[in-house]
């Protein structure tokens, strides 16, 4: 029997062939807006919902950037694009990861990456040591002359709980916790330049946020929108752009900062690469059922 509820295939399953289409749809001319919408469009037209907003990282620009109304912003020839995305179905989240190059100068940084997914995959059917698995993609990427993204990891994932707990680091750490299992996880190796710092650091834009609780602030408006926050998404992120029909921006701005000051609502801030160099990702979600490692996406 299944340790694994038939939720996570069909929620990997709808990743899995999203993420195909992301990759022959991201092109040079490309907004990021179009980028997000086509995700969803594929999500949605298949029965899964949005775990988090589509994430566009541009060359340094490494995770939690979802583009909002207006934003312009378009693939160049020379850009390496990662595009971050995450389905769930009845809540049960699967996360996935592509990164598309039109660049020959980053083709070997994209196939090391990739390869450092392979090779984890590979550990983690034999080891559950998160530590053992964070240091083979260390040595792989290591073997190319890349850096890993030493503050970054893979991690577990839950109902409606895209963080769950358990992380999966991308270099050898002292003392993780073993997998088990019935844990659904992704591992999520990033790459950089090997003169690159090789860590990330808060840019200024926050554009994905979420609910930390239920708490009453009792002013009517913020307990309002943070209670449709909580019957659409419970504890899921989500993006400002989402809800620009329904509020001004002026407005919304004003009710997310007067809610993360509350502590009921948090904030995630875009991560960079600290020497602004170029980072590449690749992602799979994946389940140690009773026979074995099981790759969902």
């Amino acid at each position: 029997m299944s340790l694994i509820p038939e939720q996570y295939r069909a929620s990997g399953k709808i990743t899995a062939e999203v993420k195909a289409a992301v990759r022959t749809f991201v092109k040079p001319g490309t907004t990021f807006l179009e980028i997000c919408d086509f995700v969803r469009k594929e999500v949605d037209g298949r029965g899964g919902r949005l775990a988090f907003p589509t994430g566009i990282g541009v060359n340094e620009v490494t995770a939690h950037y979802a583009p909002q109304d207006g934003d312009g912003s378009l693939i160049r020839d020379e850009d390496l694009v990662k595009v971050d995305f995450g389905v769930h179905v009845d809540g049960y989240v699967t996360d996935t990861s592509v990164t598309v190059t039109f660049n020959p100068e980053y083709n070997l940084l994209l196939d090391a990456t990739e390869r450092c997914l392979e090779i984890a995959i590979a550990t983690a059917r034999k080891e559950a040591r998160t530590s053992e698995i964070g240091r083979e993609i260390h040595r792989e990427a290591a073997r190319f002359g890349f850096k890993t993204i030493e503050n970054l990891t893979g991690h577990t994932v839950d109902r409606y709980v895209v963080h769950a707990g358990k992380s999966i680091p991308n270099l050898y750490v002292h003392g993780m916790q073993s997998l088990k299992k019935g844990d659904v996880f992704a591992i999520e190796p990033f790459l950089t330049l090997g003169s690159a710092a090789g860590y990330v650091v808060d840019a200024p834009s926050e554009t994905i946020f979420s609910l930390v609780g239920r708490k009453k602030t009792g002013t009517p408006e913020l307990d309002a929108f943070a209670e449709m926050i909580w019957a659409e998404r419970k504890t899921l992120p989500f993006t400002p752009r989402w809800y620009s029909s329904e509020y001004p921006k002026d407005k919304l701005r004003e009710i997310l900062s007067r809610l993360i000051g509350k502590k009921v609502i948090r904030a995630y801030p875009t991560l960079v690469e600290a020497s602004g160099s170029p980072v590449a990702q690749f992602e799979h979600t994946m389940a140690l059922d009773q026979d074995g490692l099981v790759v969902l996406t």
